[in-house]
């Protein structure tokens, strides 16, 4: 998917982070598939990274590049955001659940999933539902095949 104009700030992200993902497990739930996946983020900056989160949905904040596959997200009572620190170096792993599609030959599949990463820069900075929405700093991840 393409963003006109948006070409600088995505190479400037990625610079600054990178996501790698690597296969999980699979997990059947009543009639649906799962694939499990490990997504770790790694700043690789000098400095602590500072990112907007959500403490429920965070899954809100991936996506996969592939129609056949959605990102599982979770619901709950309490979800607000919240601001998430990586010191310089450090990475943080989470699994992100794919909905598998019953329609889809799952038996050989490549995708890569995307991870909008919105910066904190100061303590002033509020969280902005809008952006979060229009997905507009994506970092990918490296591609696997399933």
């Amino acid at each position: 998917m393409f963003f006109a104009g948006l070409t600088f700030s995505q190479t400037s992200i990625k610079k600054d982070c990178r996501l790698k993902i690597e296969k999980g497990k699979i997990e059947k739930v009543d009639k649906q598939t799962f694939w499990v996946i490990l997504a770790t983020l790694t700043n690789q900056t000098k400095d602590t990274l500072k990112y907007f989160s959500m403490t429920c949905s965070w899954q809100d904040f991936y996506s996969v590049d592939n129609s056949k596959l959605q990102v599982e997200g979770t619901s709950c009572d309490k979800n607000i955001p919240t601001i998430l620190t990586l010191a310089p170096g450090q990475s943080s792993t989470v699994e992100v659940k794919l909905l598998i599609s019953q329609t889809m030959d799952a038996s050989t599949i490549d995708f890569k999933i995307g991870f909008n990463i919105m910066k904190v820069k100061s303590s002033a900075d509020k969280f902005d539902f809008n952006e979060q929405t229009k997905k507009k700093n994506v970092i990918w991840s490296n591609i696997i095949s399933m």
